[in-house]
C-alpha cells in the first residue's frame, strides 16, 4: 500500500451512485466513548472504552434526475440506510461501510446562485467499517464469477460485507460473495437477499472463518445489472465480534 489523494473517489448510498453529484466528503468518522473510572489510588485519569459510533457526511449539488441525489435523500427514511465511501474506483481499495440513519437533508442558496445541500448518516447498531471492495461498480450481463481477489491470507473472526445495486434490467439478480482457501474451490460466505429492483443495498456478517480468496458470484435471470461489494473482516480488537 502507499500514499494516495483523495482524487478518484466513489460514494454510495442506498443503492444510488452519488460519486458525480458529490462535491465535498465531510465526515468519515469511527469513534469510541469513553468512561472515566479513576480510582482514589490513582494520580491519572483512569479510562475505559464504552459505545462505539461512526458518521458519514457530504455536501452535495442538487441533481433531480432519476437516480440521483435528490431521489435519493428527499425520503429522509425511518430504516437503516447504507452509505460507502470507495477511495478510489480500483478493487482491493480501502471503503468506508456505514450502516446508518439519515438524519437531515439540508440546502442552502449561496449568493453566487449556487443551490447545494448537506446529509448527514450516523451509525446504527454497528460502527463504521473500513474494508475493501471485491468488486467496484461493475455493469454484469450475464451469471457467473467474478476474478478472485487474493487478501493475503485468511482470517478468523468472521466478516461483515455490503452490497449496492445502482442499477437493474430483468427479472432477478442474486449477488453471492464466496471465499477459497486454494483460489480454485469457492464456498458461500454470504448469500445477499435476491433483489428484483434497482437502488437495493444490503449489510450481512458471517462469524467464524474467512478464507483468503474472495470473489463474487453473480445469479439470476437479468440483463444488466450494476452491483459493488465490499467486505471488511474481524479481528480480534474489535468491540463487538461478527
Amino acid at each position: 500500500m502507499a500514499k494516495k489523494s483523495g482524487i478518484g473517489g466513489r460514494f454510495y448510498f442506498g443503492g444510488f451512485d452519488l460519486s458525480g453529484d458529490v462535491l465535498t466528503l465531510d465526515t468519515v468518522a469511527g469513534a469510541r466513548t469513553v468512561l472515566e473510572v479513576t480510582g482514589l489510588d490513582k494520580s491519572a485519569v483512569e479510562r475505559i472504552l464504552a459505545k462505539t459510533s461512526g458518521e458519514i457526511g457530504v455536501t452535495v449539488a442538487f441533481n433531480d434526475a432519476t437516480g440521483q441525489n435528490h431521489p435519493a435523500y428527499k425520503g429522509l427514511p425511518t430504516t437503516d440506510v447504507i452509505a460507502m465511501y470507495c477511495q478510489s474506483n480500483v478493487v482491493g481499495d480501502a471503503v468506508a461501510m456505514l450502516l446508518s440513519k439519515q438524519i437531515n437533508f439540508d440546502w442552502s442558496r449561496g449568493a453566487d446562485g449556487s443551490l447545494i445541500g448537506s446529509v448527514q448518516c450516523l451509525s446504527n447498531t454497528a460502527p463504521l467499517e473500513w474494508g475493501t471492495t471485491v468488486i467496484i461498480l461493475t455493469t454484469v450481463s450475464s451469471t457467473g464469477d467474478s476474478a478472485s481477489q487474493d487478501n493475503g491470507g485468511s482470517s478468523s473472526a468472521g466478516a461483515a460485507a455490503v452490497f449496492q445495486c445502482t442499477a437493474f434490467s430483468g427479472t432477478d439478480y442474486t449477488a453471492i460473495l464466496q471465499d477459497s482457501s486454494n483460489n480454485s474451490t469457492f464456498e458461500t460466505l454470504i448469500s445477499f437477499t435476491q433483489i428484483t429492483a434497482v437502488n437495493k443495498a444490503e449489510r450481512k456478517t458471517v462469524t467464524g472463518t474467512v478464507d483468503r480468496y474472495t470473489r463474487v458470484n453473480h445469479s439470476g435471470t437479468f440483463t444488466s445489472v450494476d452491483v459493488i461489494v465490499a467486505i471488511r473482516r474481524g479481528t480480534s480488537d474489535d468491540a463487538d465480534a461478527y
